[in-house]
């Protein structure tokens, strides 16, 4: 007898990749080009247009739908520092002297571009170490990983010349914060493919919330709007990861009521 229920999750699966392929390559130039005019003069952004921005949150930074403690921010070293290498740490909530990031500037931009390509990193890293296992057992959810991985390397690759080009460092370690804090405790109980899809879908979710984060804080609203693009981008990854673990890709509240859900969100009557 044909699993019709197993043939219709995979046609789901193959769908949603689809759209993902096509979602990624139509937001990819709007955030290299974002990215691109970031310090440049020619963009018009005036300082008054830059002071209106949104401060950056103090002393936290939301990630997963959980607060995570400011540590997962990068934090700049001062101007009078013999080398510009971004240290794990709080973010500063209010300078006190030129040294120090200030939200509103492009000091703040690059911390933020810091950060990101810090998750970035631990992103390739983590879809690495799990596509080198053997954990993954069915091969469309490891053509799945792979494209994830693939993704996640032209996230970190467009963000190397922003950040240079801003006097920044490039992060070429994974952010060690979230490292410490979510993959390392998870990776230790992953022991199926189940349960690596769960720590991939909360690293996904870390990468979202972290874009939909600096685009309320970015300095140009071209690169707000790209940044939120690419996070657009990891929140389809959730949903590839949800369908690839049977759960249902809709949230449950957008369910009709009075239905019966399933502990994988299904609705059972």
């Amino acid at each position: 007898m044909t699993d019709r229920t197993h043939d219709t999750s995979r046609d789901e699966l193959r769908r949603q990749v689809r759209d993902l392929r096509t979602a990624h390559d139509a937001t990819m130039p709007a955030w290299r080009r974002a990215l691109g005019r970031l310090l440049d003069p020619a963009t018009g952004a005036t300082t008054d247009e830059k002071a209106a921005m949104l401060g950056v949150p103090r002393r936290r930074f939301v990630v997963g739908g959980a607060v995570l403690a400011g540590g997962a921010v990068l934090a700049a070293c001062g101007s009078d520092s013999t080398e510009s290498i971004p240290l794990t740490g709080d973010l500063p909530a209010v300078p006190d002297s030129t040294t120090t990031t200030a939200p509103g500037s492009t000091e703040t931009d690059t911390v933020l571009l810091q950060t990101a390509q810090s998750i970035e990193v631990l992103a390739v890293d983590v879809y690495d170490q799990v596509l080198g296992g053997d954990l993954i057992t069915d091969a469309q959810v490891r053509d799945v990983v792979m494209l994830f991985r693939d993704q996640h390397q032209e996230h970190r690759d467009a963000l190397t010349p922003a950040i240079r080009d801003a006097g920044g460092t490039v992060v070429t370690e994974p952010n060690q914060y979230l490292l410490t804090n979510v993959v390392e405790p998870e990776q230790a109980d992953a022991t199926d493919q189940e349960s690596v899809l769960v720590l991939a879908r909360d690293l996904e979710n870390i990468a979202t919330q972290t874009y939909a984060q600096a685009g309320s804080v970015f300095t140009t609203g071209e690169l707000r709007g790209a940044a939120l693009g690419i996070g657009e981008i990891e929140a389809r990854h959730v949903t590839v990861i949800n369908t690839a673990l049977g759960y249902t890709p809709v949230p449950v509240p957008f369910m009709p009521t009075g239905m019966a859900i399933d502990p994988k969100g299904y609705v059972t009557s």
